[in-house]
């Protein structure tokens, strides 16, 4: 009998605030080369949140409980990597020599 996982909250959380800023990106774009689509925009975070609970929804019920810790470690590989390169780009912008 195979169990299925439960996502930690900080991945929850992780995977949330990835998915609101890629389509938060993705809809700036849209409204960008379509202007009268301007409406969209109070959507943006209602339809960010149920993307992201469905894709946690699916990753919770697609992996097998064997593969959990390799799926989180991923997961937070993952995370991290994405949270170095937000960083380094900031403080890039803001002129640290070890980013420039």
């Amino acid at each position: 009998m195979e169990f299925f996982i439960a996502l930690p909250d900080e991945v929850k959380v992780g995977l949330t605030a990835v998915v609101l800023w890629v389509v938060s990106f993705f809809l700036a774009k849209l409204i960008a080369l379509v202007p009268f689509l301007k409406f969209l925009e109070e959507f943006r975070e209602p339809l960010a949140f149920a993307i992201a609970a469905a894709l946690i929804g699916a990753i919770e019920a697609a992996v097998p409980d064997a593969y959990a810790q390799i799926l989180v470690v991923g997961l937070q590989l993952i995370l991290a990597i994405l949270a170095f390169f937000g960083i380094g780009t900031a403080l890039k912008k803001r002129g640290v020599k070890a980013f420039r």
